[in-house]
C-alpha cells in the first residue's frame, strides 16, 4: 500500500512538473513533445485537456507537416 502511494504522489508531481513546463507552448507543440517522450493517446489528451481522437488528428498533421518539410 506504500509502494502504491508513493508511485501515486510521484505521478501527481511528474504530471504538475510536465503541465508547467509544457505550459508556454501551443496544444500542437505539447503533443508532439509528448509524442516522441512516448505518451500514448489517452495520456496525451489528459495531460494536454483534450480527447484521444483530436491528438490523433494533430499527430497525424504533425506526421504530414514533417513529411512536407522533408520533401524542401
Amino acid at each position: 500500500m506504500a509502494d502504491e502511494a508513493n508511485g501515486s504522489a510521484l505521478e501527481k508531481t511528474l504530471r504538475a512538473l510536465l503541465l508547467v513546463n509544457l505550459e508556454p507552448l501551443k496544444q500542437k507543440q505539447q503533443i508532439a513533445i509528448l509524442d516522441q517522450a512516448g505518451f500514448g493517446r489517452t495520456e496525451i489528451a489528459e495531460v494536454v485537456g483534450s480527447t484521444p481522437n483530436a491528438v490523433g488528428v494533430r499527430l497525424a498533421e504533425i506526421k504530414k507537416d514533417k513529411r512536407k518539410n522533408q520533401k524542401k
